[in-house]
């Protein structure tokens, strides 16, 4: 039952959203996901290509730069990031992802030649932060906009001929139907443990 438990709080400290916009791309398709678990203090980042859904990868395929903001409610500097895997990745404050998709407060940035398809990062040190804090809109000249995440993407060929293209999204991956069950079930026996 104790490890039922875990499994089930596990579950529900993580959170993940599609990039499924593109200025290079048709918009609609999942192009890459970003996943955001609370453990424990700290805050742990996972970004991953979705390579099935790009056009003839190339040998270099896959992400060059990822964006991402703050709840400004809190004090979030590049100090706290830490962990990053490629380990050559550098941060920047307060960047353009360009392609129509805004501001961000950081950008992680590679180059050509280490692009991958699965970034890893942490958050550490921030008080009172959680996955939620860090699924923030751009600000854009002032304004608004609903996209949490953006990145570019290269190392493909497209129809026209395209080798790269910005990514960005904020579409909440659905929770799988068994998970559900699984919580609920979890629940049930909380209740009928408590009744006994």
């Amino acid at each position: 039952m104790a490890a039922l438990l875990t499994f089930g709080s596990a579950q529900a400290s993580s959170v993940s959203y599609y990039l499924d916009k593109s200025n290079d791309l048709a918009d609609g398709t999942n192009y890459a996901k970003v996943t955001i678990t609370e453990n424990g203090a700290d805050i742990d980042f996972s970004v991953e290509v979705l390579t099935a859904a790009f056009p003839t990868p190339l040998s270099n395929f896959g992400m060059q730069n990822f964006y991402f903001n703050y709840d400004n409610a809190l004090t979030v500097s590049s100090s706290n990031l830490h962990d990053v895997d490629p380990s050559s990745w550098e941060v920047k404050e307060d960047k353009n992802a360009g392609g129509g998709f805004g501001k961000f407060e950081f950008e992680w940035k590679g180059s050509g030649s280490d692009r991958t398809e699965l970034l890893t990062f942490s958050i550490v040190g921030v008080t009172g932060d959680t996955a939620s804090s860090y699924a923030i809109g751009a600000d854009w000249l002032g304004g608004g906009s609903d996209e949490f995440f953006a990145a570019k993407i290269a190392g493909y060929t497209d129809t026209d001929g395209s080798t790269s293209g910005k990514f960005a999204g904020s579409t909440l991956v659905p929770v799988p139907a068994a998970a559900w069950l699984f919580a609920s079930a979890l629940g049930w026996l909380g209740w009928r443990r408590s009744r006994s």
